[in-house]
């Protein structure tokens, strides 16, 4: 595995849980408050690991060839 595929694999772990544990959290309880769901946010949350899916087999043969 190369390195820049390393680097993207740590960056998406970063995200995934800096999204889950705070932005997600963070957004409810504001939701709760307001009496408002954010669509937008479910709509990412359940295409985020998707997301990082595709984007890290892209990488991947990205960096294959080379």
């Amino acid at each position: 595995m190369s390195k820049q595929v390393q680097n993207w694999q740590r960056f998406w772990k970063f995200m995934m849980i800096y999204f889950y544990a705070f932005i997600v959290p963070a957004t409810v309880l504001m939701a709760i408050f307001r009496e408002d769901l954010p669509f937008e946010l479910l709509i990412l949350a359940v295409a985020l690991p998707f997301i990082k899916r595709n984007h890290l087999n892209f990488v991947r043969k990205k960096h294959a060839s080379n």
